[in-house]
């Protein structure tokens, strides 16, 4: 144990236990996460032993670790070796990617190398879901992992990206991949705009908030994330038992405002988390990056000026015709069912929800953003 983790401990250990806590490490490496995860949960992890363990990390489709898409395979390899070295009776690791298109879930978790990780604790957590009742407003039941319901402790492993169409992705959003099979595509079609769409993601968040996330921040995502921006090196974990407070420390360094993450404001409000910097403990270099790019998803709030631009230009995904590989995961993804394929994507502007879900899903990054004027939808008073 490095002298510079020790003395995060003994500070953390030394807290009152009603202190939010954010811990941030520097890592230079991947080779270096798997002493960091291990301290992460010494000092946050509730006791494990006898209990059964959802190990959750970000596999957002079929892309290699190198790509710095989905969480990396050290940290899963980490996490299993530490529920193991404190006595977990079972230990599951799995995600719900939500890309059929792409093949098998676990197709998906084997490319990013998660099954290898995972060291036999692998499995697919999309086979038998439960219904559960009451948890969003606009669905009658929502599909939830047996393994997320089951789990005595969730260890959420998230990536620190960029997102499109939230601004941000990390502990929270993480938590999306709770849902099973077409019913994410669903809520993104019954709740589209930045704002609706938060309150669906909290609703999943709230189902069953994990016990502890440790971010992937290694290697970030900048620019159009979450598949389609730029990989970042940062050099950073971190870990918190709120993963709310977890996601207000990484936005900040990411170099967003208070109010420029609707999930942040929806979850400080309803209660979900601390997300007032000044009430959240931090150790560990937190600051900001410097020149961190973020997304440009042409959503425009706040002054009479912003909101009215916003109902003139709408920022929707277009196809790149010299890289795209007809592969069809657009349209079989879209919520809405806005895209044909003749042979390449045809996208239907009014019927188009601008959720961006065919961005997120194209692994080959052949779907671009672009603003659209409506002029006579403007006219008619239509809002996005």
């Amino acid at each position: 144990m490095s002298s510079g983790v020790a003395v995060l401990a003994e500070c953390y250990c030394a807290e009152p236990e009603s202190v939010t806590k954010v811990l941030v490490f520097d890592c230079p490496s991947y080779d270096a996460a798997g002493p960091l995860v291990e301290q992460a949960f010494e000092v946050l992890a509730p006791p494990l032993e006898g209990k059964r363990v959802l190990i959750k990390p970000n596999i957002l489709g079929p892309c290699r670790p190198e790509e710095h898409v989905t969480t990396h395979p050290a940290l899963v390899r980490a996490a299993v070796e530490a529920c193991r070295r404190r006595g977990a009776a079972e230990i599951v690791v799995g995600d719900n990617p939500g890309m059929t298109a792409y093949g098998t879930t676990e197709h998906a978790a084997r490319t990013a190398g998660i099954v290898d990780a995972a060291d036999g604790c692998y499995r697919n957590i999309a086979e038998l879901p439960r219904a559960v009742r009451g948890a969003t407003p606009r669905m009658d039941s929502l599909p939830v992992a047996r393994a997320v319901l089951d789990a005595d402790v969730i260890v959420n492993l998230p990536k620190m990206k960029t997102h499109v169409a939230t601004g941000m992705t990390g502990a929270v959003k993480n938590t999306f991949g709770y849902v099973v099979g077409a019913a994410k595509t669903r809520l993104h079609a019954l709740y589209p705009g930045a704002e609706a769409f938060a309150r669906a993601v909290l609703d999943v968040f709230a189902v069953r908030p994990p016990e502890l996330s440790i971010m992937d921040a290694v290697w970030a995502m900048e620019g159009q994330g979450p598949s389609g921006g730029r990989p970042r090196f940062v050099g950073r974990l971190l870990a918190s038992a709120d993963a709310v407070a977890l996601d207000a420390v990484a936005a900040r360094m990411m170099g967003f405002a208070p109010g420029d993450v609707p999930l942040l404001v929806a979850a400080g409000k309803r209660g979900l988390g601390e997300t007032r910097l000044e009430a959240i403990e931090v150790a560990g270099p937190a600051d900001p990056i410097d020149g961190f790019r973020r997304p440009v998803v042409g959503r425009a709030v706040g002054t009479f000026l912003a909101r009215t631009m916003s109902r003139l230009f709408v920022t929707q995904p277009r196809p790149d015709k010299d890289m795209c590989v007809r592969c069809g995961a657009c349209a079989q993804g879209c919520p809405v069912d806005a895209i044909r394929m003749d042979p390449f994507p045809e996208i239907d502007a009014d019927l188009c929800i601008s959720c961006f879900c065919c961005h997120e899903f194209c692994r080959y990054k052949a779907m671009k953003l672009a603003r659209r004027v409506r002029f006579w939808k403007f006219l008619r008073g239509a809002s996005t």
